[in-house]
């Protein structure tokens, strides 16, 4: 029973490192890079838009 939850308890912390290394990689690639973000944006502000005062 013991080794069963060593087992268990290597594999999420396996699974939960992967995640996080996979996000960091996500973020840093896709997040990070871009100047813009135009991709499934429905509205924009322009510079010149009398919004935020």
């Amino acid at each position: 029973m013991e080794e069963a939850r060593r087992k268990l308890r290597a594999c999420l912390i396996l699974v939960v490192t992967a995640a996080v290394i996979m996000g960091m990689v996500y973020y840093f690639h896709d997040v990070q890079g871009g100047t813009q973000v135009s991709d499934g944006t429905l509205i924009t502000i322009s510079e010149g838009s009398m919004l935020w005062r």
